[in-house]
């Protein structure tokens, strides 16, 4: 089931503490799940005063900005980018906080803007993470980005509602927002509201399950847990098998086969059911594997990769564990 949300994820960077100090701003449409377009903007700020704690935070100086437009020059520009869409941000009542601002100063009428905010969601969906800042988010994720980067920032955020999206197995953004009991927020000329719980149903409502883990029972020293929906969920960032092909052969022990190709074409594989001469990689299941020291027991694949590598080919052979830890180890 994939996520197919649309939205446009946003970031800005203020000169000083004022609210419409905008001088930078970045704009990420997401459709169909992925992102589609960016769009980054430098704004010269009115006034133009820049804080010490400001350029520290974020490095833009006012000799950057000096010769850009001012926020109202470029708002029919910014407008356009936005559409109808709902605005996603991290702590967005910040982020939409000043661009009312910023509208405001520059005499611009306020239009009706639909909101979420990535904060509120991750709080929902990972509730026993102990931080719920971009940066920690991101760096558990596997989100690699500049932080205090609008562009950067707006990336790392919709990488985060994405990631909500598949955790929570929605279908759509209205869908994870049914699923985590969260309504939109809204703003207007007419003022603010924020994102809010759903009223609870009077209907007694099921227990949430525990986030499920690849493995039932208790692990043995010899079977490691994977958290196998977290690892999909990083596979979406790390992609550390792009372009490689990808053979599954014998029974594995932690996924199904339709999990494990959901993963590989994840991390930016492509599975193929015969071992070629462009194969990558052979991931064996445990019960396929030869006993140590012997070859009677060594697979169909296993013997087609070992004929291969005399001419020259560079397949490798994992254990499903081994394969796993190619998203766990990544960094």
């Amino acid at each position: 089931m994939d996520f197919l949300a649309d939205f446009t994820a946003i970031d800005f960077e203020t000169a000083s503490r004022r609210r419409d100090s905008a001088c930078q701003l970045a704009a990420v449409r997401v459709r169909g799940g992925r992102i589609v377009h960016e769009a980054m903007w430098m704004i010269k700020p009115r006034p133009m005063q820049f804080s010490a704690g400001n350029i520290h935070v974020h490095g833009i100086t006012p000799d950057r900005v000096r010769d850009e437009p001012e926020f109202g020059a470029i708002w029919d520009e910014i407008s356009e980018t936005f559409g109808d869409d709902c605005l996603v941000a991290h702590n967005a009542s910040f982020d939409i906080g000043v661009l009312i601002a910023c509208l405001q100063t520059h005499r611009k009428p306020i239009p009706q803007i639909n909101f979420s905010c990535t904060r509120a969601v991750a709080r929902r969906t990972w509730p026993h993470r102990r931080g719920f800042g971009l940066k920690p988010l991101s760096d558990w994720l596997g989100v690699r980005f500049k932080h205090h980067d609008a562009l950067e920032d707006s990336i790392a955020c919709a990488k985060i509602m994405l990631a909500a999206g598949i955790d929570q197995e929605a279908t759509s953004l209205e869908d994870l927002e049914k699923r985590l009991k969260l309504t939109r927020g809204s703003a207007g000329d007419w003022g603010y509201r924020g994102p809010t719980n759903m009223r609870r149903q009077r209907k007694k409502q099921t227990p949430a399950s525990p986030t499920p883990t690849a493995t039932t029972g208790p692990p043995t020293p010899q079977q490691p847990v994977f958290d196998l929906q977290r690892l999909m969920i990083r596979a979406e960032f790390i992609r550390p098998l792009t372009g490689k092909r990808i053979v599954f052969t014998g029974r594995l022990s932690v996924m199904d086969p339709q999990q494990a190709e959901s993963l590989a074409s994840r991390l930016g594989g492509t599975c193929e059911k015969q071992v070629s001469q462009q194969t990558d990689y052979v991931v064996v299941g445990k019960e396929q594997r030869a006993p140590a020291g012997t070859s009677a027991a060594m697979s169909v694949h296993e013997e087609t990769v070992k004929t291969l590598r005399k001419s020259g080919s560079t397949i490798e052979i994992l254990d499903e564990e081994s394969f796993l830890n190619l998203i766990i180890s990544q960094k």
